[in-house]
């Protein structure tokens, strides 16, 4: 009995100081998460703050997204987008950006987030891909 109680002991003591015991950290955004936060970011009609808050550069970066967001729309629609295949690697999410345009077909870019502030940001080097890949503009990140 004595032995049953110490046994019961040392598994509490190793509970409660936190000795074996895995947090599970919450699960990244799923691709169409990703996807909803980029149209977010590429809202030139949504609140400035809301949109820096997405990016890795803040409102230093709000630019590159107005560079995106002005190019894509002068493409009347013909342009659709969406993120694919987000995966975990370390302290980033790694994802692809795939671009279709019609007769053109389907080109996809790597991109990536970051967790800043508890939140996952649009990197300011996956901005720049997208700015200069996809968009043909400048990027001020």
């Amino acid at each position: 009995m004595r032995a049953a109680i110490a046994a019961m002991t040392v598994m509490a003591a190793g509970a409660l100081g936190g000795v074996g015991v895995a947090w599970a950290q919450p699960a990244p955004p799923s691709a169409g998460e990703l996807t909803a936060q980029l149209r977010q970011v590429l809202d030139t009609g949504a609140p400035t703050g809301e949109r820096a808050a997405k990016l890795s550069g803040g409102q230093a970066a709000v630019s590159t997204a107005d560079n995106i967001a002005n190019r894509l729309n002068s493409y009347g629609g013909m342009v659709s987008w969406q993120v694919q295949n987000p995966v975990l690697n370390g302290d980033q999410l790694d994802a692809q950006l795939a671009v279709s345009i019609p007769v053109f077909g389907t080109k996809t870019h790597n991109i990536y987030w970051v967790q800043q502030d508890g939140a996952w940001k649009l990197s300011n080097p996956s901005a720049c891909v997208i700015a200069n890949d996809v968009a043909g503009v400048d990027c001020t990140v």
